[in-house]
């Protein structure tokens, strides 16, 4: 018997509910916009996930800019503005090799 349509043993990707949640993320603060005079203005979470989450509360962690952290907060999803996060409380992530010290923040 021959079939038609999807294959049965093929499996679906999944995607992530819209909707919000708290969650932990890893990744490195990375810049995402700037004025006409070259200052940040908005800041992403480029996460391990391979994807960017907008920082909502950025402008707390302009000195964290190019650091690795593990960031808990309130995870956004929407259809328009893509994935955010609110970061409640943070680590710095250590790179391999080094001292194993680790800084945080709790909002």
């Amino acid at each position: 018997m021959d079939f038609i349509g999807r294959d049965p043993g093929l499996k679906r990707h999944h995607r992530p509910e819209l909707g919000e949640g708290r969650e932990t993320v890893c990744g490195v603060v990375t810049a995402a916009d700037w004025d006409e005079q070259g200052e940040i203005t908005a800041l992403v979470l480029s996460a391990t996930d391979d994807r960017e989450y907008l920082i909502e509360n950025g402008a707390k962690f302009i000195g964290l800019l190019q650091e690795s952290i593990a960031a808990s907060g309130i995870v956004r999803r929407d259809r328009k503005a893509g994935r955010t996060i609110n970061i409640k409380k943070f680590n710095l992530v250590s790179p391999a090799g080094a001292d194993g010290t680790e800084a945080g923040w709790e909002h």
